[in-house]
């Protein structure tokens, strides 16, 4: 295994190497470091931008090569770039972006058709905003294309738009994501923005951006006041909608054995009813800190709100009885982020981990690793690369065009009909 780290800038000559990666230039650079030989061991060769020696500190370097890097010349302009926020959980992505320090103007789209909220939350916010369409992104020709979810038929289409004119396409990891499965997550863009170190590993590409997360950033230290558990109902597009009943029913009896209030947040999209339950709330990416404000301990399944929690310094449980297997390696420590996988070791965990205080170098490790680098602040990282960064030259190729001819709105909505169609179909008679 063959890993550059840069900053800079790089160009690959010789013999090539598995792993490209841009990296803040700080201190987290030791953290990035310790993955990869744990990783890999001693087969681990790391071949490092000069910039980083002075944030070595005494760190071992028999395995590290240094290199010097070009020099860089900027373009002399202001950039224009185009966001693609397709949710309300992915508009506050956004949101946090451009309303902090940038040196670029912006256009923001939301999706033509079904927004998933997107529009309400930039309302609420005083944000422009405009439904997207190949017209307008061919008159505002942007100098580079945001999105953060590459993997559903419409942001394919997207994408090739992007390609037929020439923009290039960044997608941003705004949560843990299961890359296992058949959408080929963050693998279309041309270039991806990575919360951690821990997702270069997983997701089959050679060239990564370090920045973290843009929602992501440790609060103000304060005293906490937590009052109740807070269980997270997130069984959305028909993922193991069948096991939701028993699942709450595990967690909300266990709490009651224990005398123990909670408040359970329900997806805005997790269809459930709920009813037969007490303290039942719609969730949103703009009330979470809310919902966090009295909470000791977070109960969830694969979820972004893992991250949300850890990050306030709330410790979790992952209830996993159904035991569904996601390709995203959690580094489970049963200090401040246990397993559970039946009613026991949940009742087990839960006397453990309510209300614990979990600061610490462990702690701190997860976090760089996964989704927040120690020393920068994840939205600095992501806006200074979108205003200076030479990224990759596109090209339109026969895949955008089969993508812009089958993934029509009116395809894709005929698709649908016939399918919904076929499945209410009566069976034969025999």
């Amino acid at each position: 295994m063959r890993i550059c780290l840069y900053n800079s800038s790089f160009k690959e000559a010789g013999e090539p190497f598995d792993k490209i990666i841009r990296c803040p230039l700080s201190g987290d650079i030791v953290y990035i470091i310790h993955l990869f030989r744990k990783s890999f061991g001693g087969s681990a060769g790391l071949h490092l931008e000069s910039v980083f020696r002075d944030h070595l500190k005494d760190e071992p370097g028999e395995d590290i090569t240094f290199f010097e890097a070009d020099t860089v010349i900027r373009e002399n302009k202001e950039r224009l770039v185009a966001f693609y926020s397709q949710s309300d959980t992915l508009a506050n992505n956004t949101l946090c972006l451009i309303t902090e320090d940038r040196h670029y103007k912006y256009v923001n789209y939301i999706p033509s058709g079904k927004a998933e909220n997107a529009d309400l939350f930039f309302e609420k916010n005083n944000i422009p905003f405009q439904k997207y369409s190949y017209r307008h992104l061919k008159e505002s020709r942007p100098d580079l294309l945001v999105l953060y979810n590459d993997w559903t038929k419409e942001a394919i289409r997207v994408i090739s738009h992007c390609h037929l004119l020439g923009i290039p396409v960044v997608c941003i990891q705004e949560s843990i994501i299961n890359f296992g499965d058949r959408f080929r997550r963050m693998q279309r863009a041309d270039d991806v923005m990575i919360q951690g170190t821990r997702s270069a590993l997983m997701i089959p590409r050679k060239h990564f951006y370090i920045t973290g997360n843009p929602r992501y950033f440790r609060p103000l230290t304060g005293e906490k006041h937590p009052g109740y558990v807070l269980i997270n109902c997130n069984f959305t597009y028909n993922i193991f909608d069948n096991i939701r009943t028993g699942w709450l029913d595990d967690i909300t009896s266990a709490l009651d054995e224990a005398g123990i209030d909670y408040l359970i947040s329900q997806h805005p999209r997790d269809n459930g009813d709920l009813r037969k339950y007490k303290n039942v709330i719609r969730s949103s990416s703009s009330g979470l800190d809310e919902q966090f404000a009295g909470a000791g301990l977070l109960i969830t399944r694969f979820s972004s709100l893992i991250h949300e929690s850890l990050v306030r310094g709330i410790p979790v449980i992952y209830y996993n009885p159904h035991a569904e297997k996601m390709h995203y390696e959690l580094d489970f420590d049963p200090e401040f982020l246990a397993p559970a996988g039946d009613k026991a070791a949940l009742k087990e965990y839960i006397s453990s981990l309510y209300r614990k205080n979990i600061s610490g170098n462990n702690l701190d490790s997860y976090l760089n690793v996964h989704c927040l680098p120690s020393e920068t602040k994840p939205v600095s990282n992501i806006n200074q690369l979108l205003a200076e960064n030479r990224f990759s030259s596109v090209k339109f190729t026969f895949k955008d065009l089969m993508h812009l001819i089958f993934y029509q709105p009116f395809i894709l909505t005929a698709a649908a009909k016939i399918r919904r169609m076929l499945s209410q179909s009566p069976e034969p008679e025999h």
